[in-house]
């Protein structure tokens, strides 16, 4: 995984969140139109965060008759990566482990664990359904 997905802060992850939303390159207007609504930050806020993300290589400054804006990292692939190292870090590496505690907690419903079974069964077809 890239650098730039490892070293997204919290409030620049709000930032990816408005530009990801966006339909196509968003105009440094729009982006600070949008963090004003969901979080009430003024524009110099969002201004300085979208510079730091474009330092780190997440999103991509374009002049035109204006500046705009894109995510280089895709909501997916940050998603992913989070995930892992969640994994990683708290479950050393282990998704039955966290998988089991979320169980454990009774932090899934059970039309969860059913959907979660649909999955399950779908990627072992889509495997040939033999060992792993």
């Amino acid at each position: 995984m890239s650098e730039a997905e490892e070293r997204i802060t919290d409030a620049e992850l709000e930032v990816m969140g408005a530009l990801w939303r966006g339909e196509g390159p968003m105009t440094l207007s729009q982006v600070k139109e949008a963090m004003a609504r969901a979080r009430g930050w003024n524009g110099d806020t969002t201004k300085t965060l979208l510079r730091r993300l474009c330092r780190k290589g997440a999103v991509e400054q374009e002049k035109r008759e204006v500046y705009y804006y894109r995510p280089l990292v895709s909501r997916e692939n940050f998603g992913r990566y989070k995930t892992q190292r969640l994994i990683d870090k708290l479950y050393a590496g282990s998704a039955k482990a966290m998988v089991a505690a979320l169980v454990e907690r009774q932090a899934l419903k059970r039309e969860d664990v059913g959907e979660l079974r649909a999955m399950f069964d779908a990627l072992w077809e889509e495997k040939g359904g033999g060992e792993t």
